[in-house]
């Protein structure tokens, strides 16, 4: 019966303030699961849109999960359940820029690592993974596609670095599912 009252009592709060929003000239922005994640200007309503609405349809994506940093152009560390979890994006190959042996090192792979930095800062340090066949590989590293809100739209991380010149399309043992593409993507960019 407590919690009957509760719910009643949330539901004419939310009511009540949405009401007071709308007069006031703005929107609430609520998500799916129920949970308030903004308010907009109506002006700006149709402008409004989260990462999570944005997710591709028909891909099977895991998340959004914390970035903890970026190792370089094609490894993020990442926070799956609680866990630091070492990520590689699957079908790509950037140039090395921490690599143990020094001579390995390039400013390309620098410059690649800087770019996926900015990337991450603009996407507030979330992403989206989408796994293929194999999820380890030789290294235990988690083999991913990798997703990020680029300029409010989900897209994969692997494509926008082929796009952009940054990286090499690398076949993986069976994760291919991409790999046409990105072998065009990086076709294009050349």
């Amino acid at each position: 019966m407590r919690n009957h009252r509760i719910i009643k009592t949330f539901i004419a709060f939310v009511g009540a303030f949405a009401i007071s929003c709308s007069a006031a000239g703005c929107e609430l922005i609520i998500a799916e699961d129920g949970s308030i994640y903004g308010i907009s200007e109506a002006s700006e309503a149709s402008e409004v849109s989260s990462a999570a609405e944005s997710l591709p349809a028909g891909v099977d994506l895991e998340g959004p999960y914390e970035v903890d940093r970026v190792v370089d152009g094609d490894t993020l560390i990442v926070y799956i359940d609680g866990v630091r979890t070492r990520v590689r994006l699957i079908g790509i190959n950037t140039p090395e820029s921490v690599a143990p042996e020094e001579e390995r090192n390039t400013e390309e792979g620098v410059i690649a690592s800087d770019y996926v930095k900015t990337l991450m800062e603009d996407a507030d340090y979330e992403v989206w993974l989408e796994y293929d066949n194999e999820r380890y590989d030789q290294y235990d590293r988690t083999l991913a596609y990798v997703y990020i809100d680029y300029d409010g739209e989900v897209v994969m991380l692997e494509r926008i670095l082929l796009e952009e010149g940054y990286a090499e399309t690398v076949r993986y043992g069976t994760n291919d599912r991409y790999y046409d593409e990105f072998c065009e993507l990086e076709a294009e960019a050349s």
